[in-house]
């Protein structure tokens, strides 16, 4: 990732329009625009106006890009920062806005993965498998369905070269889901298989999966053993209750397990109680979470303005 971009990548994951960084850095956001661009060289100067503006420690993200093998723990910790804040963007204003932003954001973890020293290497892998499985939902989300399978494909790999089981579980389980929605039922089913069997899997992602795999078995023509995977992850969610989030996973509660709920009974023909069950999911989801961008399907159900989605 080029250092122009990394300040692109930083401005877009805090929310501030270029506009607005030209007024607080005194540049002109034509020159700006030329910087993060790649079009012109970027002055030391400017990334200090940038860290001043956004409260960053760009100096180092933007020496360890041009060259990653000086990657280094804390360097991760500040992606793993822009990310964060990216993906609350993302809930406010929805996918198109940020995917830019994560697009660079990938590039560069990727480049960190394949040259950082041996000593960070491992954890740069993870951090490319988190974006890369973040890409391909922004990417899914957006209708590029082939770029979607490539993203989650490479975060795939790179959670099985780095060894974590939650980032692998995720990358398969994300995959299962894109193939789902797109009638590919044969495909999510083995891979909803391949997420449940991944030792060591957080036990909040597989509380996902079994929901998910209960749907797959309605939508399948197998009702009975989606009433029975159904049971199974309702014991799961409630064993798993008080269990801490897995990073990159803080969309876990029990109102957005409600909602997988309700799509498995409407995919089972229950539609009055997938009603009953989303307008009460809702309701028990945070705040934030019920305002998102992403929740918007599932507060039009509630409201009785639109079927609770198969």
């Amino acid at each position: 990732m080029e250092p122009g971009s990394l300040l692109r990548a930083a401005r877009e994951a805090a929310g501030m329009a270029l506009r607005e960084m030209a007024r607080r850095t005194h540049y002109s956001a034509s020159y700006l625009s030329l910087i993060e661009s790649g079009k012109r060289a970027v002055p030391t100067a400017v990334v200090a106006a940038y860290e001043t503006a956004l409260g960053s420690d760009l100096e180092r993200l933007t020496t360890v890009a041009r060259s990653a093998a000086n990657v280094d723990t804390s360097a991760l910790s500040d992606v793993a920062v822009m990310l964060s804040a990216t993906r609350r963007i993302e809930d406010a204003t929805g996918p198109v806005a940020v995917l830019p932003a994560v697009k660079g954001m990938a590039l560069m973890a990727e480049t960190f993965a394949d040259e950082a020293r041996s000593g960070t290497g491992t954890a740069a892998a993870s951090m490319a498998s988190e974006i890369d499985q973040y890409r391909g939902w922004l990417e899914h989300a957006t209708g590029a369905g082939a770029a979607s399978r490539r993203s989650l494909g490479k975060a795939v790999e790179l959670a099985r070269h780095c060894g974590d089981p939650d980032r692998l579980a995720h990358g398969l389980s994300f995959t299962a889901y894109v193939h789902a929605e797109s009638g590919r039922y044969t495909e999510a089913a083995a891979l909803s298989e391949a997420v449940l069997a991944v030792p060591g899997i957080h036990p909040l992602i597989e509380v996902y999966e079994c929901y998910q795999r209960a749907r797959l078995h309605a939508v399948t023509g197998e009702p009975r053993e989606a009433q029975r995977v159904l049971v199974v992850a309702d014991k799961a969610a409630e064993a798993a209750e008080d269990k801490e989030k897995p990073d990159a996973g803080y969309w876990y509660t029990p109102g957005f397990y409600g909602l997988q709920r309700s799509r498995v009974l409407r995919s089972l023909g229950q539609a009055e109680r997938a009603r009953e069950e989303v307008q009460a999911a809702v309701d028990a989801l945070p705040a934030e979470h019920r305002r998102a961008e992403w929740a918007a399907k599932w507060r039009r159900a509630a409201d009785g303005a639109a079927d609770v989605p198969h």
